[in-house]
């Protein structure tokens, strides 16, 4: 499978603090990429170098073309952005009219414009908060707000940077089964960044960053597996992977299970 994201030799400092030193890493074209990493592990950095907001000095591109900040317009068709912080102010009052703001400067018709955010808005269930104030929104609305503005028109690559820290766990749960059925529909590929192990359970291959280094990676369960040395580097294991670990070692499970009412029928049988 083509490579749709490339990073070799990448170096990276704010003033005199170095984030990358010779990072490399590859992403598969329709993959979903989850990279794990607590406050300051170089994360969000990562997430704007890609997507050329900041300078990465042609050590970095997408689809075979480099991504710089002075190329920043070159891949505006091709990347969706989310910054989970919710520090970036919306643009207007209006709901509709932040997410129909996009397409307009892509040049979408009238008609189409009220079609994808219909579509999309029906997809993530807000079609109610069409009619909202932004200023009136909750924050786990403006994140799902931010999230369906992101797919508006149909990007190739998702950069999900926190893109669920402010929802609570059935919203989260929702949302993240709402953008896997998307990705594999439509063949997207994702890169989602996150302090929470939790969330990269659905994804296909999970990096672990540290000091701006890739410490661990693998299949997200198999990585999971290694909680001491998770544990070293100051993270927590989901419950229900912790609990099924431990059921599988008292021989009470015979693999990993990660649905709660199927790992209770298990146990009852």
């Amino acid at each position: 499978m083509a490579k749709i994201i490339e990073i070799k030799n990448l170096n990276f400092q704010y003033g005199n603090t170095t984030i990358f030193h010779r990072f490399h890493l590859s992403i598969e074209e329709g993959s979903y990429i989850s990279i794990a990493g607590n406050n300051q592990s170089g994360k969000t950095t990562l997430i704007k170098l890609i997507a050329g907001l900041l300078p990465s000095k042609d050590t970095i591109t997408i689809d075979y073309s480099y991504v710089d900040s002075n190329r920043i317009k070159d891949h505006t068709k091709d990347l969706g952005i989310v910054f989970g912080n919710l520090s970036t102010p919306f643009l207007f009052e209006d709901v509709y009219k932040e997410m129909a703001f996009p397409l307009e400067n892509l040049n979408y018709s009238i008609e189409e414009i009220e079609h994808r955010i219909l579509e999309v808005a029906h997809l993530f269930k807000i079609n109610k908060l069409l009619e909202k104030k932004t200023s009136d929104l909750t924050n786990a609305e403006k994140q799902i707000l931010l999230l369906a503005i992101a797919i508006l028109h149909q990007p190739k690559i998702l950069l999900l940077d926190h893109p669920f820290s402010m929802m609570d766990s059935k919203t989260k749960q929702f949302i993240k089964k709402v953008l896997k059925d998307y990705q594999q529909k439509n063949k997207v590929t994702i890169l989602l960044t996150t302090t929470n192990l939790e969330d990269t359970l659905d994804t296909d291959y999970l990096y672990i960053l540290n000091q701006g280094k890739i410490v661990m990676e693998g299949k997200p369960l198999l990585v999971l597996k290694e909680d001491t040395l998770l544990n070293r580097l100051g993270f927590s294991l989901p419950f229900i992977v912790d609990l099924s670990c431990k059921l599988e070692f008292y021989e009470l499970l015979k693999e990993t299970e990660l649905d709660m009412d199927r790992m209770v029928n298990t146990l009852w049988k």
